[in-house]
């Protein structure tokens, strides 16, 4: 009897032993825990049970991408590459997917690592750190979340969709170190974020552990950096000085305006009753057909030998302060390339199309008049137009500046008017006798 039970307990224990093994077997083993050090960070995390990781560099073979339901392998590294993820983090079944990215900017570098700045200094984080859009429709909360090596941040978002017309919902847990910004970014779609998503991303973002933290570099001014700066100190001088240059020039010219206005009525308060007579001897006589090659002329003279110096000097402007926009070497700058960039191309269209522009101006303006001939009356004392407008006397002083060029005389009434008049057209006197006549009477203003 007592052999028989020996021989039952061994063949029990045996038995058990087989079904145990067996069991072993059977039964699928359990996903182990992994850790990943992101690239040129110094950081890594451990990833729990269940959650797999796949990067740009994952082989597009590897069985993980079918674990994690990517179709179309090929197209999702393309995109992780594009769009700088360093990895990212599949748990639930491929449901719940977890951006991982290392990013630097100028706001990162400034702070380069929140273990080291201010109370103020991360109130402002926070403030900036704020979601929100133009149009009303994101909104959301920052938070400090509490690490043992480094605080990180903790970003709600939630934003109306327009196309769908639902809420979608994104939370980020981040960091800055090393003037990098290390964040876990899941989007969820119309779905809040569940509880069991929040645990595992803090369960991610409370095993990373750094190799060490860098002290933040120490400014320090190149040469080529010294440079750049007196560069754009001289540029705001320059803008500065011409904007003060301008406003003399333009209080200046009122105040010419209102003494002409005052000369030139007080001038015809003494010609009253004498309008039909020059005073003095007739000097010269000239004939000159405003005709649309003149028009031209005078056009190409206008655009590009008297007011080419602005758009130029905009031109200049803009190339330097684009040089040192370039120079800067800020991807946050690109906004401020391109704004420059657009004013020089402006710039180069007005001075491309500035003679086209008065041309067309000039023949619109003719079209209108019964006779584009204009002939002059040089008196000692002053002047008379006829022909394309009523025949007048006008004082030399009203001659704001005249312009001689190889073919003609270019007599200016201010900005608004000019008078062309032709070398050749000289019924009395010559050209000659007639640039020193008008020496006498208006001086420097002959140019």
């Amino acid at each position: 009897m007592n052999t028989r039970k020996r021989t039952w307990g061994r063949f029990t224990a045996v038995l058990l032993a087989v079904f145990v093994l067996a069991a072993a077997f059977c039964l699928p083993a359990a996903a182990a825990e992994t850790t990943y050090t992101l690239p040129d960070t110094g950081m890594t995390i451990t990833l729990p049970e269940g959650a797999q990781l796949l990067t740009a560099t994952t082989p597009s073979d590897d069985p993980v991408w079918a674990t994690a339901k990517v179709l179309d392998v090929n197209e999702k590294i393309l995109e992780l590459s594009e769009d700088g993820i360093l990895a990212e983090i599949y748990a639930f079944d491929g449901a719940c997917v977890i951006a991982v990215s290392a990013k630097t900017s100028d706001y990162s570098q400034a702070i380069y690592n929140l273990n080291d700045v201010s109370q103020e200094t991360k109130d402002d984080f926070i403030e900036r750190m704020q979601p929100s859009s133009m149009d009303g429709r994101t909104g959301g909360t920052v938070t400090w979340y509490e690490h043992e090596a480094i605080p990180f941040f903790c970003i709600d978002i939630h934003s109306e969709a327009v196309e769908e017309g639902n809420v979608v919902y994104e939370r980020l847990y981040g960091t800055i170190f090393d003037g990098m910004l290390v964040s876990f970014d899941l989007y969820n779609g119309s779905q809040e974020i569940p509880e069991e998503y929040d645990a595992l991303m803090r369960q991610i973002v409370d095993s990373a552990t750094f190799s060490e933290f860098k002290e933040a570099p120490k400014m320090s001014i190149s040469g080529d950096q010294i440079w750049m700066l007196l560069i754009a100190v001289v540029l705001i001088l320059v803008i500065i000085a011409f904007f003060v240059y301008r406003s003399v020039v333009r209080r200046r010219e009122k105040k010419e305006k209102r003494v002409l206005a005052d000369r030139i009525a007080s001038y015809r308060q003494a010609k009253a009753g004498h309008e039909d007579e020059g005073d003095g001897a007739l000097r010269f006589v000239n004939e000159t057909e405003h005709s649309d090659n003149a028009i031209k002329v005078f056009a190409n003279f206008h655009a590009y030998r008297r007011s080419l110096w602005l758009p130029l000097f905009t031109i200049i402007i803009g190339v330097v302060a684009f040089v040192v926009v370039w120079q800067s070497g800020s991807s946050d700058n690109w906004w401020m390339l391109l704004l420059l960039g657009a004013c020089i191309v402006y710039c180069g269209y007005k001075i491309g199309t500035a003679s086209t522009t008065t041309t067309k101006a000039m023949m619109r303006s003719y079209s209108k008049l019964r006779s584009r001939k204009a002939a002059y009356y040089f008196y000692e004392g002053d002047f008379r137009i006829t022909g394309l407008q009523a025949s007048n006397l006008h004082p030399y002083f009203q001659i704001t500046r005249m312009y001689e060029t190889k073919d003609y005389f270019y007599m200016y009434f201010g900005e608004e008017n000019t008078y062309f008049i032709a070398k050749d057209g000289f019924r009395e006197g010559d050209a000659e006798s007639f640039r020193t006549f008008m020496r006498e009477k208006i001086g420097k203003r002959l140019k």
